[in-house]
């Protein structure tokens, strides 16, 4: 991890809460956006309302078309008709991936949302640059900074990656005793 505090490599995410509904982007998010249009980044951005809705806005009031709108089943919101891609079945696969497949992040968090948490450590974990803009309806304040790899923002991100790892080898190992059962039988009946 080189620095954390600039937006690095070239991709980067756009990601946030859907319960995020302000009028416009605040303005310290807006200007490391224009870093990014300026350094001719891919932007990684989803199609859900809220904050990705008014990030595809601003880009497309820029007139940007180096965008990549990523989806899960179906799109929802393509403000620049620009290119998109299928991310995964599911929103949660969806943002995995498109995490996966960033340099650095930009994240709108509304409310110590539990998902966006949970992205949040992804992207510590993984050691990606990351703008955070937490964003409180209870107080109305905004607070900006760059990703702290000594915070916890999901206590419990490491029990549930786990938990998901250990379901995905059952179902590999249910799928190979499937396969073995298949052959078996087809082999019995020659």
């Amino acid at each position: 991890m080189a620095n954390q505090e600039r937006l690095a490599g070239t991709k980067l995410l756009l990601m946030g809460s859907k319960a995020f509904e302000a009028e416009r982007l605040p303005a310290e998010v807006a200007s490391k956006i224009d870093e990014a249009i300026t350094a001719d980044m891919i932007i990684l951005v989803g199609e859900a309302s809220g904050a990705c809705r008014l990030y595809q806005d601003y880009l497309q009031s820029k007139e940007y078309r180096n965008v990549l709108v990523g989806h899960a089943k179906s799109m929802r919101y393509n403000a620049g008709n620009w290119k998109t891609k299928q991310y995964g079945i599911d929103m949660k696969e969806r943002e995995r991936r498109m995490i996966e497949a960033s340099d650095s992040a930009i994240i709108i968090r509304t409310d110590h949302s539990r998902v966006i948490a949970e992205n949040l450590e992804l992207l510590k974990n993984l050691g990606k640059p990351t703008f955070i803009c937490e964003h409180s309806t209870r107080m109305n304040t905004i607070e900006v900074g760059w990703l702290d790899p000594k915070r916890t923002y999901d206590p419990y991100y490491h029990m549930k990656e786990y938990f998901m790892k250990k379901k995905q080898q059952n179902k590999s190992s249910s799928l190979v005793v499937k396969v073995c059962n298949a052959r078996s039988s087809r082999s019995r009946r020659q």
